[in-house]
């Protein structure tokens, strides 16, 4: 089976930043030959990189020299994750399969930089899940949303919300929901504020069984509904390959419904599932067992 385009860039972006080059690129060499000095990468490969990179939009030529474009902007700062966008952790997954060896703080921030660039559409239905299935709350803590795409979902929607956050993250993060009504919480799961609703998105699937009965425990404690928003490897095509990615890049697992009902049922709460419209997730709504 041939590559298509999309697949090509990305391993162009892989190749590159593996090989130094990105970086080169967008700090201080601006021509092939330059890079190929810099990176110690010889300089026909340099040169076809380069070019390849002008091609697909990453790079402009201005004059003699090249520079990067917003599409390279991800690359060129860390401070601000609302800037990163979601390519740079797509290559960081990348590596996790291909056994690569990643950067953790740049990991770290990539994934905050995910968060940020989360489909709008995805968020709302995300937050309007929860909204159902615990119609009466005015309190919601969101565990581990980042930069809070769906906390400030449910501030607009007049709820008290809350970030739970671990301390780097949390650091991170902070400058960005100041202005926010937003509040940001650090702290362990076993931290949790009580609250009327706790909520999160992926956490199962970046957590192994040991890790999620944990945190689901002390969400259940917190708060009578728990939301969790996954994907589901038997309702998903591409379940089976999503729990390959989740398994080398965090240690957790994409599991089946039944697995996850089980874990939820481990902790003492009953768990109902329901489709999120427009989304290939699922809310696992759990409510402590009477």
């Amino acid at each position: 089976m041939a590559l298509d385009a999309s697949t090509r860039e990305l391993l162009l972006l892989a190749f590159a930043r593996r090989r130094g080059i990105l970086e080169t690129l967008t700090t201080d060499a601006g021509t092939p030959e330059a890079v190929a000095e810099a990176t110690d990468t010889d300089p026909s490969v340099a040169e076809a990189v380069t070019t390849a990179l002008a091609d697909r939009g990453f790079l402009e030529r201005v004059g003699r020299e090249y520079e990067p474009t917003n599409r390279l902007l991800g690359f060129l700062t860390k401070t601000d994750v609302r800037s990163i966008g979601s390519l740079p952790a797509t290559l960081d997954a990348l590596d996790a399969w291909t056994d690569h060896d990643t950067d953790p703080e740049r990991t770290r921030v990539n994934r905050l930089g995910e968060q940020w660039a989360r489909d709008e559409h995805a968020v709302r239905a995300a937050v309007t899940a929860a909204v159902h299935a615990a119609p009466t709350a005015e309190r919601v803590v969101c565990l581990r949303d980042g930069p809070g795409r769906h906390a400030s979902e449910f501030a607009t929607r007049g709820y008290d919300a809350t970030i739970l956050e671990s301390t780097a993250r949390g650091d991170t993060v902070a400058p960005l929901l100041a202005p926010t009504e937003v509040q940001l919480e650090i702290g362990g799961y076993d931290t949790m504020p009580q609250t009327d609703l706790a909520f999160a998105v992926g956490m199962l699937a970046r957590s192994d069984d040991d890790r999620a009965r944990q945190w689901l425990a002390a969400a259940g404690k917190a708060a009578p509904t728990v939301v969790c928003i996954e994907p589901v490897r038997d309702r998903s095509p591409e379940g089976a390959l999503l729990d390959v990615e989740h398994h080398l890049r965090d240690g957790g697992r994409v599991r089946p419904e039944s697995a996850l009902r089980s874990l939820f049922a481990d902790v003492g709460l009953d768990c109902s599932v329901t489709a999120v419209p427009g989304t290939e997730g699922v809310a696992l709504v759990g409510r402590r067992v009477q």
